[in-house]
């Protein structure tokens, strides 16, 4: 047991490691750049939810401004009576009819002289 402990000992103080002033500077240095890599990936990831959550509520809103344009449309829609080609043929049914109307009365006038 005893050659077990100085053995145990010995290993243990045999492991540990020195470093000289400039490693550990670069230690320090290596340290305190990991610090700032994970403070900064950590603002990133918080400026990503953020992102994230205002990306949510404008697809909310472009979703319900979509339903409000197709209710629009619904509402800008002519009507049938409203129609081109309706119009176009009450203008010639009203040209045709007015010109009988005139020719009728020209007649009418020619006969009365």
């Amino acid at each position: 047991m005893r050659k077990l402990l100085i053995l145990l000992f010995i290993t243990i103080g045999f492991s540990q490691t020195t470093f000289t002033d400039e490693e550990m500077i670069n230690l320090e240095n290596d340290f305190i750049y990991l610090e700032n890599k994970v403070d900064s990936l950590a603002f990133e990831d918080s400026l990503k939810t953020i992102l994230v959550s205002t990306l949510e509520e404008e697809l909310i809103l472009t979703n319900e401004q979509l339903a409000l344009t197709e209710k629009k449309v619904k509402l800008v829609k002519p009507s049938w009576w409203e129609n081109k080609w309706l119009y176009f043929g009450y203008g010639s049914a009203l040209g045709v009819s007015v010109t009988l109307l005139i020719n009728q009365l020209s007649d009418t006038i020619n006969i009365f002289d």
